[in-house]
């Protein structure tokens, strides 16, 4: 491991070894800023994580131990930092106390900035209860609008790799070659690949004129049939439309489930549909232009990538 050093600009990256994380430490390897980043465990048993943590140090990146969970480990590890970028994800005590602490060590230690882990739609257009996950985010949010640290939101809407994913949002089904949906499915939303959101964060990360603002990006904008129809012409694959109710059924369906459930993480997709299909968690602008060297992935390219 080298020695810390202290560089113009010093970057701090806290969740490196989740599958953004990774991304986004790639993405700021690259770009003029000394990259330091936080692991709870500089030795982890498992091999996936000791491969993570041996690239990143390839790359030039100073792994430090410390853990946001135990805030006196976090002032050492923010010392001498213009911005913090967190990637952290998970429950409560992760997503919101782990990040609040992470603000009071960037307070203490003189932090110009953080960017905080949202990455998501528009939670600030969502009212509570709307969203589990994007209500931990809406604490984080205004835990920093009262500290004296600067703050970046960066909203790319929805992962494109998780519209694909299999067993999530159960958008298609690929072994009966159908294609669920709520809504009348001409709702705009907006999504974008975790690769080009990890450059987007980074170049977030370096410009210091987006402090106490918020930067919306998307790769593709477009409707539910609309992402069937990209999905259809790039796979050359046609798929049966299943139109599994309205956006007030959908309303009705959570609502049930929240009664029933033994954890919102049963009905969690649900609920990111929800802000897809009632337009409610849609970007009002679009900034890609801020930064033109990046080109992201449209839905179709993904497709044709990944073959889909």
């Amino acid at each position: 491991m080298r020695t810390l050093i202290v560089s113009q600009s010093t970057t701090l990256l806290v969740g490196i070894t989740g599958m953004l994380g990774t991304q986004i430490a790639r993405a700021l390897s690259s770009r003029d800023t000394y990259v330091r980043a936080i692991v709870r465990d500089l030795n982890p048993e498992k091999p996936d994580k000791q491969k993570v943590l041996k690239d990143m140090e390839d790359r030039g990146i100073d792994l430090i131990q410390a853990d946001i969970l135990e805030p006196n480990s976090l002032l050492p590890a923010c010392e001498g930092v213009d911005v913090i970028v967190s990637a952290v994800s998970g429950g409560e005590d992760l997503a919101v106390t782990g990040q609040i602490n992470l603000i009071e060590a960037a307070q203490s230690a003189g932090v110009k900035r953080i960017v905080p882990s949202d990455y998501a739609v528009d939670y600030r257009k969502l009212d509570w209860g709307d969203n589990y996950n994007l209500d931990m985010r809406k604490k984080v949010k205004a835990a920093l609008e009262k500290s004296t640290v600067d703050h970046t939101i960066v909203l790319n809407g929805v992962f494109t790799d998780v519209l694909f994913e299999p067993g999530y949002l159960n958008i298609f089904d690929f072994e009966a070659h159908v294609f669920n949906y709520w809504g009348d499915g001409e709702t705009l939303f907006d999504t974008t690949t975790i690769a080009d959101a990890a450059e987007y964060i980074a170049e977030a990360a370096i410009d210091p004129t987006l402090s106490n603002s918020a930067l919306r990006v998307a790769g593709t904008v477009l409707s539910m049939k609309q992402l069937a129809e990209a999905y259809e012409a790039a796979s050359g694959q046609p798929l049966k439309r299943n139109q599994l109710g309205s956006v007030e059924d959908l309303v009705g369906w959570i609502e049930n489930a929240k009664t029933t459930a033994d954890s919102p993480y049963e009905y969690l997709a649900q609920q990111y549909l929800y802000a897809m299909v009632s337009g409610k968690g849609k970007l009002d602008q679009i900034d890609n232009e801020r930064y033109p060297d990046i080109q992201p992935m449209t839905v179709a390219e993904y497709v044709r990538t990944h073959q889909l």
